[in-house]
C-alpha cells in the first residue's frame, strides 16, 4: 500500500468518524499497513465492514484483524483440484503446480471480498 493510498484510506475513515489526519497519522498507519501486508482494496473493505457494524473509531488493528480473517477463510476454503495426469509421478512439479493453484485461489477470493464483500468460497473443481 502506498502512502497516498494510506491517506485515501484515512480520508475514507474520516467520512464516518470525522477524524482529522496529519502527516504523522499517515506515516504511522502506513508503517502498519506495510508490516501487515495490507492492500488498499482490502483495507477499504475492512474499514467499510467495520463501520457497518461499529460506532467506534477504527484502528489499524481492526483492519489487520479483518484482513487476516478473510485470508484465513480463503485458505480454509481451498481444495486441491484434480491435477493434470502428467504431474502424478513428478513430486516437485506437482508441488509447484499446487502452490500456483492455491495462490490463484487466494488472489481470487480476496479480490472478490474486497470488491463485493462476499466471503471466500471453495475453489470449484473442474471435470
Amino acid at each position: 500500500m502506498t502512502i497516498e493510498e494510506t491517506i485515501a484510506l484515512l480520508a475514507f475513515a474520516a467520512c464516518f468518524d470525522q477524524r482529522t489526519v496529519g502527516h504523522a497519522d499517515a506515516g504511522a498507519w502506513h508503517s502498519i499497513a506495510e508490516a501487515a501486508g495490507w492492500t488498499f482494496p482490502l483495507a477499504k473493505r475492512a474499514t467499510l465492514e467495520h463501520y457497518a457494524q461499529h460506532r467506534e473509531r477504527i484502528m489499524p488493528a481492526d483492519i489487520t484483524k479483518r484482513i487476516q480473517a478473510a485470508r484465513t477463510l480463503a485458505h480454509e476454503a481451498f481444495a486441491i483440484p484434480y491435477h493434470p495426469p502428467e504431474l502424478a509421478d513428478d513430486g516437485p512439479a506437482f508441488v509447484a503446480w499446487a502452490r500456483s493453484v492455491k495462490a490463484a485461489h487466494m488472489t481470487r477470493c480476496l479480490a472478490d471480498w474486497a470488491d463485493t464483500g462476499q466471503l471466500p468460497t471453495p475453489l470449484e473443481l473442474e471435470d
